[in-house]
């Protein structure tokens, strides 16, 4: 039996609608991120759960209950703020103990949870504190602690880290990772950081105006998206979109674009561009391939079938320290390739670099859906 499953949900605000249709299962345990960009309806998604939005039409369901129309008492979720929502009269040991108070857990019961919850997440020296005695990076973790204390069927975390530098943004990612690898807890995390998002999920939800454009891996959003928001969306350096026009080569379909002379060049695709066919030939398509894909020539890489130099004009590089970003410009748009920082670059100057087509995938430049390559 899933632990939340998303029905149909659609949300309404007269006759703009804000959620179209949602539909997501995940299963006790799971870690499933919500990731979009701003306004495309993941945080109502997520109030929705947890009770704070009314839907329009649909089924919200924590376990097998129903809880569709319930108060957010009744759910059995807790919940972590983007701002944390702390108490600012109580100490550290009074916020994480308030909910338990409230729920009339005896006082020796509290006391042990709150010594449990501390303890996890290493903040035992601070229980006396008030929340305006710490830092950004304690306090989210006092009310994670204030969550944890509950032991609900269902933990929400609504952009939890957005507020905190990018050092401690890394060390909390961290700490959430642990803590659910530790506990085995069933979490749903709202993001727009599609680092958090890859980092952190079992499955990403990736949303945008109101719509789920895929539910998947990590890997395979990032492999094998759905279109082109979603390739573009998730990764850093964004996917690469580059027009060219499907032409016949020596292994099968593959596409042709020009180089840094302005040259054609024609670039394999997997399997031969099995799933086109010749009557598409001439066509224009975006090819999609990924940074990372794009880089010196490498010795153990020559001769595959996969693989083309290509020669580019260098136009701008980013020492980044374990790579070297080069941008250069492609059939009329800008390119980034990821070059080992020891392989000699000279800005303007014409260079060799290595095309690997294994993972390169089309897109129809009108719809920007995903074509059968």
């Amino acid at each position: 039996m899933a632990a939340l499953t998303i029905d149909n949900v659609q949300k309404r605000y007269g006759q703009t609608e804000v959620l179209k249709g949602i539909d997501i299962a995940i299963d006790k345990g799971e870690f499933l991120i919500l990731v979009g960009p701003s306004g495309c309806g993941k945080s109502t998604l997520m109030n929705s759960i947890a009770g704070l939005e009314e839907v329009s039409d649909g089924r919200i369901l924590i376990g097998d209950q129903d809880v569709t129309r319930a108060s957010p008492k009744d759910r059995d979720i807790a919940m972590v703020f983007q701002s944390y929502a702390l108490y600012p009269n109580m100490t550290v040991r009074q916020n994480i103990a308030f909910g338990l108070e409230i729920r009339k857990v005896p006082k020796a019961e509290r006391e042990a949870e709150v010594k449990r919850v501390a303890q996890m997440l290493q903040i035992e020296h601070l229980l006396e504190r008030k929340p305006s005695q710490l830092s950004g990076g304690q306090r989210q973790r006092v009310a994670m602690g204030r969550a944890l204390a509950r032991r609900p069927r269902l933990y929400l975390f609504d952009e939890p880290l957005s507020n905190l530098d990018a050092k401690l943004r890394v060390e909390m990612r961290t700490e959430i990772k642990k803590l659910h690898q530790r506990l085995g807890t069933t979490i749903v995390y709202v993001t727009h950081d599609q680092i958090e998002a890859m980092t952190l999920a079992d499955r990403i939800a990736v949303m945008r105006d109101g719509e789920l454009l895929q539910l998947a891996t990590p890997q395979e959003i990032y492999d094998n998206p759905a279109n082109q928001f979603v390739a573009g969306f998730m990764g850093s350096p964004a996917m690469n979109f580059i027009p060219c026009q499907l032409a016949q080569g020596d292994t099968g379909i593959g596409v042709q674009l020009e180089d840094g002379n302005g040259q054609p060049v024609w670039l394999p695709l997997p399997d031969g561009g099995a799933g086109l066919q010749q009557a598409q030939l001439g066509k224009t398509v975006t090819l999609g391939l990924r940074p990372e894909m794009i880089t010196e020539p490498q010795p153990h890489k020559a001769g595959q079938p996969l693989v083309r130099e290509v020669a580019i004009r260098v136009d701008v590089t980013e020492p980044t320290g374990a790579d070297t970003m080069v941008l250069t410009e492609l059939s009329g748009v800008e390119v980034n390739c990821r070059v080992n920082p020891r392989y000699p670059l000279a800005t303007g100057q014409l260079a060799s670099l290595m095309f690997d087509m294994s993972k390169a995938v089309l897109f129809d430049p009108i719809t920007e859906a995903r074509l059968d390559n």
